[in-house]
């Protein structure tokens, strides 16, 4: 009997350990460690500056613990890990510092209400499952970054002489452009995963300028490459 016991509760273990599926889990990337260093920047650039220090402190923590850890946004938090793993780098002359319930709470309630997090299921006495968001994935971060980019100096070129296609610069501004959504079936999408689609291609006349560009997803690029524009639309 206490042999099966063990077995059982073996088998929970096993389950709970399995990565944490949610509705839209099929679609969640699994970022490299070279993509790592651009996404920290931007989450200094267009995330930092919307929340409080305690708040980014929170945020950085499920970062550490999620994507940085083994390129997966998938993580589970539980307030006691919270109180305790947020502040080890603090520096306080107390000796057992922990924060406050309460203040575990409200940074997780804005962290949510910002969608730097979503929770992906219900809690287990592991904690609650979240999905950690990069700042392409966050609605407040895409505007603050376009507003931040409206306010830079523009170059005195001509719009039509700008290449948007091969200049990294450049074709995020039309990934911004787009929302980061596939033009041809609406997906939410990121950098990481938006690819760029000529509306006329090269071959037939067509340049790089943002107004041949369109932002598109792996799968409709793909497809729109064998098919004339106007049929790929005709049959979606």
């Amino acid at each position: 009997m206490n042999d099966r016991l063990e077995k059982i509760r073996t088998l929970l273990n096993e389950i709970e350990a399995e990565p944490i599926s949610g509705s839209d889990a099929e679609n969640v990337h699994s970022f490299s460690a070279f993509e790592l260093p651009l996404v920290i920047q931007e989450i200094v650039d267009d995330l930092q500056p919307l929340l409080s220090p305690y708040e980014m402190a929170f945020y950085w923590y499920a970062f550490r613990h999620s994507i940085a850890k083994n390129g997966s946004p998938l993580l589970r938090l539980s307030t006691r890990g919270l109180q305790n793993g947020v502040v080890k780098s603090m520096r306080t002359d107390r000796g057992n510092f922990s924060i406050a319930l309460q203040t575990v709470r409200e940074c997780l309630a804005a962290l949510e209400s910002i969608g730097a997090i979503t929770k992906q299921g219900e809690p287990n006495r592991d904690g609650t499952p979240y999905r950690v968001l990069i700042p392409d994935e966050i609605e407040a971060c895409r505007k603050f970054r376009a507003e931040r980019v409206a306010s830079e100096p523009k170059p005195d070129v001509k719009e039509n002489e700008i290449d948007f296609y091969n200049v990294r610069e450049n074709r995020i501004k039309v990934f911004e452009r787009d929302a980061y959504k596939c033009r041809y079936c609406g997906k939410q999408l990121t950098r990481f995963t938006a690819t760029l689609d000529h509306v006329t291609p090269v071959a037939e006349g067509g340049d790089n300028s943002s107004e041949n560009l369109l932002t598109a997803c792996l799968g409709c690029n793909s497809r729109t490459n064998k098919l004339p524009l106007g049929d790929f639309l005709a049959e979606q």
